[in-house]
């Protein structure tokens, strides 16, 4: 049986050689490649040249970095496939039925409201959907070593590529009379907040993917 110690020394190869950076490629490969030590050191060779003929049976650095790719491939691929059934279970008639009462009430409300009153709910609007992005980033810091980071970087430029869309909306300009003015704040901000609905139920479905754990034998 390796020690303590020698399995660390297995672990720093795997870190440092072969650059694996997720805890579940790790502790998967670390199996692998200590029983395969263990094996070797069973023959008669002593523990330095048991792990470097293991290393090599394992497929040394490249080969094992190439788990690892192959890890992130089938990990993604999890995600987006759970990822699009949570979004149809969201995004059923009574998501759909509020986003359109909402559309219809902001439309009805705008010519109501002040300018400067609409500039501050829509600075607001556009917070909502930085914070569910703030928030999910700061979550997949603390998990850095995990597949949940996979998660993250996958979703993440879905994510902010729908932000931006929204963003450049809201930036649109506007040219007329007064008149033209109330139409175009209640047509802009009829869509905006809609689409805002759509965004936050897209940015709440990260929440519960997050939740969930994505496996994969390496071996």
């Amino acid at each position: 049986m390796l020690t303590s110690y020698q399995l660390s020394r297995l672990r720093y190869d795997l870190r440092t050689l072969a650059h694996i950076e997720y805890e579940e490629v790790e502790n998967e490969l670390l199996d692998h490649y200590a029983t395969l030590t263990e094996q070797k050191m069973a023959e008669g060779h002593d523990v330095e040249h048991a792990s470097s003929y293991a290393w090599a049976e394992l497929g040394a650095g490249p080969g094992l970095n190439a788990i690892q790719r192959d890890f992130e491939k089938n990990i993604k691929k999890q995600v987006s496939a759970r990822h699009l059934e949570i979004l149809k279970s969201y995004f059923r008639w009574p998501t759909i039925v509020t986003t359109v009462l909402i559309g219809v009430l902001i439309y009805i409300v705008t010519p109501f409201i002040s300018a400067r009153t609409t500039l501050i709910g829509t600075y607001f609007v556009v917070l909502i959907p930085l914070g569910i992005l703030g928030f999910s980033y700061l979550k997949s810091r603390e998990l850095s070593s995990s597949s949940r980071k996979i998660t993250w970087a996958h979703l993440n430029a879905r994510a902010v590529f729908i932000v931006n869309i929204f963003q450049m909306l809201l930036g649109l300009p506007f040219q007329g009379d007064s008149s033209a003015r109330v139409h175009f704040f209640q047509t802009n901000l009829t869509v905006v907040g809609m689409l805002e609905c759509v965004i936050v139920v897209y940015l709440l479905s990260f929440i519960q993917l997050y939740r969930e754990n994505f496996r994969y034998k390496t071996a």
